[in-house]
């Protein structure tokens, strides 16, 4: 088309552009997929009920309620847990709210790093706490929010008057 001059120029350039986009449209959709943090429920469960026992705390799931896109967790009366999913059930971020007592909400923090991240160690998840500033009495979190990846999984801490802390967790994508 190009070499043997068909088409005017313009039509050259639109068939051009959208043949282009026709080709790299797959990897397109692939770069913007999230990827799942665990593939079932049942998987995070497991995992959960697994860090629980690791960190030997008594933050069992309860008042789980399923809707299509969210499941949606107690961890304490004060601590929400939701959990985002896909149609097919995959969880992509977990999207912890808390207020109340902090030290709940810290140690609910250290759970889900340590349930999506199993390899890390205490001291390594103590870390990872720390780079998020949790104990940095001079940071204003009302005011910033703090992100820090860890492996493959991002954590991001927000505070929020009327919400209180808001911690998500989700795969970095590559």
């Amino acid at each position: 088309m190009w070499r043997q001059g068909r088409f005017m120029m313009r039509s050259r350039v639109i068939i051009s552009l959208i043949a282009s986009l026709y080709f790299l449209s797959p990897f397109i959709a692939a770069s913007m997929a999230t990827v799942p943090l665990v593939y079932t429920y049942d998987e995070f469960e497991d995992a959960y009920n697994q860090g629980l026992a690791k960190l030997d705390l008594s933050f069992k799931l309860h008042n789980v309620n399923k809707e299509k896109e969210t499941i949606t967790s107690n961890i304490t009366k004060d601590i929400t847990l939701v959990e985002n999913i896909d149609d097919l059930g995959a969880i992509h971020e977990l999207v912890m709210i808390g207020q109340g007592n902090g030290m709940d909400i810290v140690l609910a923090m250290a759970l889900l790093i340590g349930v999506t991240n199993p390899e890390l160690s205490k001291e390594e998840i103590g870390n990872g706490l720390e780079e998020l500033r949790l104990f940095d009495e001079s940071y204003k979190f009302k005011k910033n929010e703090t992100t820090v990846e860890l492996d493959t999984i991002r954590y991001n801490l927000k505070y929020s008057q009327e919400s209180g802390v808001i911690f998500t967790v989700s795969k970095i994508q590559n």
